[in-house]
């Protein structure tokens, strides 16, 4: 078995416990070195630029809304659509849960389904990304029509009501979700190509998922299988077709029924095995890269649409109160970086 020297950085977990370890220990003995061959490097940090004079190939992954920086990194893993020869591979993390017979019909037991309780909202981040402050509104107009369960830190109204299943709590989550119709399923925020366990978990627990997040998910999920947020106008006629469902059976039977994913190949980690082998095949052999390129106006760029997808969702959800606070505070940002944005009259 050949012999690589690694260096895993700025992972959020141990790097034995890294997808990338893992399929890489199929194939090689992975020694960890300080002069690493290989530097595989995510977005929990910054110690990868340690290593930033070390000849070495960087491979870089995210499981955050960020765009990868080839001034930085000779190949990448991400949510964005590029094409970047063998140097990128989108492959969204939450997609390594998906499962193939997800394209084919589902069969629930009918009174069980339509036995359970109405609709849950997990999470404990009410800060970060416009759709963090738009799913708590959200929830609490929903829960003007019924009650909502919210084991999480936001709106909390059920305390440790998640039990871990064997010190998991993300089973611990599946389990929960399971005795759900519905589950509000918002991103942080809404990009082409960002998707995460927060639509996927509900489909693998037999909720249908409410989504709100990237726009083209429907490129590889099967809107008629869950709420695409997308679909409609603005919240209100959300909530509408969510009361509809809840309301006829029939229809709910026939949305929860529906597979998941379209039937075409969706990113999975055989993608990731091959591209994975495909870089350490070719050697310790970095491309040339710009220290002085343009990251900090890539990230400028990023920002200023975010900042307008942030615009957009506000004005959809009719948060008014919000959205004047987000404008003033996006022109004072912007006009300061000196990044040139022109007004519109809400």
């Amino acid at each position: 078995m050949t012999t690589l020297k690694v260096k895993f950085t700025d992972f959020p977990e141990d790097s034995h416990n890294c997808i990338i370890y893992q399929l890489l220990s199929e194939k090689y003995e992975l020694e960890e070195s300080e002069h690493p061959d290989f530097l595989f490097y995510s977005n929990y940090g910054y110690k990868f630029k340690e290593y930033a004079d070390i000849n070495c190939v960087k491979v870089f992954y995210t499981n955050e809304n960020l765009v990868p920086d080839f001034n930085e990194c000779d190949y990448a893993i991400g949510f964005d659509y590029l094409s970047f020869g063998d140097r990128y591979l989108r492959l969204p993390f939450s997609y390594l849960e998906l499962k193939e017979d997800w394209k084919q019909p589902r069969q629930f037991d009918r009174t069980q389904a339509l036995q359970r309780k109405f609709c849950n909202f997990i999470y404990s981040n009410n800060f970060s990304g416009v759709g963090a402050k738009l799913r708590e509104e959200f929830a609490k107009q929903l829960m003007q029509y019924k009650p909502i369960d919210c084991p999480g830190k936001v709106l909390n109204n059920m305390k440790d009501a998640i039990t871990p299943r064997f010190g998991n709590w993300c089973a611990g989550k599946l389990e929960f979700m399971k005795n759900y119709k519905f589950s509000i399923a918002f991103e942080n925020s809404r990009t082409d190509g960002y998707v995460t366990e927060k639509l996927v978990h509900p489909f693998a627990a037999g909720s249908i998922p409410i989504y709100w997040g990237n726009p083209r998910i429907a490129e590889d999920f099967n809107s008629k299988a869950f709420i695409n947020c997308n679909e409609y106008e603005n919240l209100d006629a959300v909530i509408a077709k969510i009361k509809e469902l809840d309301n006829n059976d029939d229809l709910y039977m026939e949305m929860l029924s529906q597979p998941p994913l379209v039937n075409k190949h969706i990113p999975n980690v055989e993608d990731l095995r091959a591209f994975l082998y495909n870089i350490v095949q070719k050697g310790n052999k970095p491309f040339v890269k710009n220290p002085h390129g343009l990251s900090e106006v890539k990230v400028l760029r990023q920002e200023n649409q975010m900042l307008k997808d942030e615009i957009s969702a506000l004005k959809q959800s009719k948060n008014f109160s919000l959205l004047k606070t987000v404008v003033k505070h996006g022109y004072i940002k912007y006009y300061l970086l000196g990044i040139n944005i022109y007004k519109k009259k809400i």
